[in-house]
């Protein structure tokens, strides 16, 4: 497997075009609680995209990911004061995981198909 960080300068650009390219693919967003072990939120349900609000300042506060294209299978998460971004690549494979670390509480993961390398 293959990993790396994104560098907070370019989290922004990276987040824009990876939720452009995977608009529409199977996303699985699970948190890694350290009380309770990873949890699965959604599984398989369409990508709608990340976004980041920035709430007036440069640095992203919250980054939030959607999936889900019905009402009744619509699912949001947020992700409070992002510290880190992690792309994992597996070898082989078109999957991946984007985690997002948060300065508190616990990282949340969105597996999908990579459309393309991102380092």
């Amino acid at each position: 497997m293959r990993s790396y960080e994104i560098p907070s300068e370019k989290w922004m650009d990276f987040i824009d075009r990876f939720s452009r390219d995977h608009v529409g693919w199977p996303v699985t967003i699970e948190v890694l609680s350290k009380e309770s072990g990873p949890q699965n939120l959604v599984r398989d349900l369409p990508l709608q995209g990340l976004s980041f609000d920035t709430r007036g300042g440069s640095r992203p506060n919250t980054l939030q990911v959607t999936a889900g294209d019905n009402p009744s299978e619509n699912f949001s998460h947020v992700v409070e004061l992002p510290l880190h971004i992690r792309v994992a690549e597996e070898e082989n494979s078109a999957q991946g995981t984007i985690e997002i670390e948060p300065a508190k509480g616990s990282p949340t993961l969105a597996r999908t198909l990579l459309a393309r390398k991102w380092a």
